[in-house]
């Protein structure tokens, strides 16, 4: 699983545990439902910095609460290629 689709998986698993529908956190965040829909779905797989301070919000966490899964260790970005210096 790469970064990108783990984040979706915590933000999913984030909504389930707090009982809360896309829309929901739409009214929380002020982000778009479309946005958080087309990046849960995986049908864009960035996601802004900004916008993961603002769901964390809404669900009462910290960004660093949300990273603090250990699933994050060592998992990759695949997508991306890194320039080699």
């Amino acid at each position: 699983m790469d970064l990108s689709d783990l984040i979706a998986l915590k933000i999913k698993e984030l909504l389930n545990e707090n009982n809360m529908t896309g829309y929901q956190l739409e009214l929380k965040t002020g982000i778009h439902n479309s946005t958080i829909y087309m990046f849960l779905t995986r049908k864009t797989r960035t996601i802004r910095i900004e916008n993961l301070k603002y769901i964390c919000e809404a669900f009462n966490i910290t960004l660093g609460d949300f990273f603090s899964d250990k699933r994050f260790d060592n998992v990759e970005a695949k997508d991306w290629q890194k320039r080699e210096k």
